[in-house]
């Protein structure tokens, strides 16, 4: 076994740290200077190619929004300045004066003439104009405001101008303009003056929709992804055509640029994209049309793609033939790993078919000559040693405690004498059984059941020759019937803690045995309440057990190291025992095993 073990080493280490490494590092440094090679000048042609078309589609795109912006300001300029004429056409009347200016009398037909006056001429001008939202007379010696709307023409007494646009017609005697987001819509207000002592009388105002330039507006657009806005002198909203698009911009900021710049038309480039403006009406109002950086990105698609594809095309072919060079190249190496891998699964039999005279091809060959030596003197050392454990449990079978045998019958002897015909009988059933299950020919491997019922014989037993002194506890969990465990594996180390465990302990003894199953695997629990075992004891006894290839012993008792090399022996190193023990308080020992049930004697 100590040859076996030196070749495996030495088949590990060259597999491990040779060559695997020398397979690897050829292959993909192979593979790396290939496709080096190929994709290197690729990626700069593509990278070359993309900023040119970049270059281009953003020249394009200035170039067409330049001169659609100036387009966009005039029309909003005009729009204004419809607005505005609409206020001076209605100046332009020699009964609107004398109207608003007349003194407030009460129950004077003149009032009602007036009323009907202002009336009239507020309908004519408003229906004649589609884009008004509202038109307003303000009478400034009346204090009263006539307004109409497309609700309803209403007449209100205005107290106090302050805080009005009225209030402003002092300060401003040509015209006031303001625009408010939330309302969509902007006002113009001029003040109506007597010509006789320039007075201001009154003023007239209106309030027009911004939807008046929603058609320069649509034209702007001319990218999906864009946005237009209309902005005041302070970088304010004044109208956004989608209210629930959020501009990304800071207005304020690009306001401050515009009035900076002399130019009356003018772009910006920030981080969010290309920012176009045109002001207009005597620059209170600057047409905004914002470009996101995306779609100059999106100009390039096309470009983009085509790279895009010829890079996947070059780099399959690439990797195709990096691949098929490197594989041709290190095929036999990473045959070789892949054998050695197979060995170490514990598959012996592994072949390497090869007419290569080269290193490698020597290198193979005595690699399958070593492991065709390997597996003979593995199953020759194997067979060897399970036929010889085998034949010691035979042998062992074969035994029967002359000390326990004796007692027994001395026990026998005495019931004889004392006349107890029944439990006579009870004792000597249970010990025919005992031998009936060592002697019989189930196999090595019994059902736990069939193990558990041979453990109460040998406990009752125990039990009459104590007189009682033992309470035992045995269970059998429900659903482990039917799974298998090597024969006389439970009555070893229950017999174990009656010479070791309680021949010494004063009191009552304890006993319990507990079968359960756990997951995939069979638990077996057996805790006595003896005097228990030493520290360095139990250390010694788990350091034998834990052994590989622990030898069985052909003299004395089945014990708890032949019990737990059986274990190993027939499911693997994984399962065995487990003892844990404190001194005079107990030893317990957990056995555990697979939960298999078809398991050959």
């Amino acid at each position: 076994m100590l040859k076996i073990t030196s070749l495996l080493q030495k088949l590990r280490y060259l597999q491990q740290h040779l060559f695997r490494k020398i397979a690897a590092n050829i292959r993909y440094k192979l593979m790396f200077l290939l496709l080096s090679v190929m994709i290197i000048p690729l990626l700069i042609l593509i990278i070359f190619s993309i900023n040119v078309s970049q270059r281009n589609y953003e020249k394009e795109v200035i170039n067409s929004n330049e001169s659609r912006i100036v387009l966009a300001g005039k029309y909003v300029d005009e729009k204004l300045k419809e607005s505005d004429k609409i206020l001076f056409a209605s100046l332009i009347d020699d009964e609107l004066i004398p109207s608003i200016s007349q003194p407030n009398e009460e129950n004077l037909p003149l009032n009602f003439n007036t009323l009907n006056y202002i009336k009239d001429k507020l309908y004519s001008i408003y229906y004649r104009n589609d884009n008004l939202d509202r038109f307003s007379i303000y009478a400034k010696e009346k204090g009263t405001v006539y307004s109409l709307t497309e609700e309803d023409f209403k007449v209100s007494k205005l107290s106090n101008p302050k805080g009005t646009n009225w209030d402003q017609l002092g300060v401003n005697p040509h015209y006031i303009f303001e625009s408010k987001a939330s309302n969509q819509n902007f006002s113009l207000t001029r003040s109506i003056i007597r010509f006789e002592d320039r007075k201001i009388v009154g003023g007239v105002s209106i309030d027009v929709n911004w939807n008046v330039v929603d058609s320069v507006i649509e034209m702007l657009k001319s990218e999906k992804e864009s946005s237009v806005y209309l902005v005041n002198n302070k970088g304010q909203i004044i109208y956004n055509p989608n209210i629930n698009k959020i501009p990304a911009v800071e207005f304020p900021k690009v306001i401050k640029q515009i009035n900076h710049s002399k130019k009356n038309v003018f772009y910006l480039k920030n981080k969010q994209g290309y920012i176009f403006f045109q002001k207009a009406f005597n620059n209170q109002v600057a047409i905004v049309k914002v470009i996101p950086q995306t779609i100059i990105m999106k100009g390039v698609t096309k470009t983009l793609v085509y790279a895009i594809i010829i890079s996947v095309f070059s780099i399959i072919l690439t990797v195709f033939l990096s691949i098929y060079i490197s594989l041709r190249t290190t095929k036999p190496i990473t045959q070789l790993v892949n054998a050695m891998q197979e060995v170490e699964d514990n598959n012996f039999d592994v072949r390497i078919e090869t007419d290569r005279i080269a290193e490698i091809g020597l290198l193979e060959k005595r690699f399958t000559s070593m492991i065709y030596r390997i597996k003979e003197l593995i199953d020759k050392e194997y067979k060897s040693e399970i036929a010889t454990k085998e034949a010691q449990f035979k042998a062992l079978q074969a035994q029967i405690n002359p000390h326990f045998l004796y007692n027994t019958l001395q026990l026998v002897g005495g019931m004889a004498i004392a006349h107890h015909a029944e439990k006579i009988y009870m004792v000597i059933s249970a010990l025919s059984d005992m031998f009936r299950y060592i002697t019989g020919k189930q196999g090595d491997m019994v059902l736990i059941e069939t193990e558990m019922e041979h453990l109460k014989n040998y406990l009752y037993i125990q039990n009459q020759r104590f007189d009682g002194k033992i309470e035992t506890d045995i269970f059998l969990e429900e659903g482990t019937e039917g799974y298998k465990i090597p024969m006389l594996t439970l009555q070893p180390l229950v017999e174990n803690a009656f010479i070791h465990g309680f021949e010494q302990k004063v009191g009552c003894w304890k006993l319990s045995v507990e079968v359960q199953k756990v997951f995939d695997e069979i638990e077996i629990s057996i805790n006595d309440n003896g005097v228990g075992i030493p520290e360095e004891k139990l250390k010694s006894l788990m350091g034998e057990i834990n052994q590989l290839s622990q030898p069985l012993k052909t003299t004395g008792s089945i014990g708890i190291k032949n019990v737990a090399a059986r274990i190993g022996l027939y499911f693997g190193n994984d399962y065995g025992l487990n003892i844990s023990s404190e001194v005079g308080h107990g030893t317990q020992i957990i056995i555990r095993i697979p939960a298999k049930r078809h398991l050959e004697g």
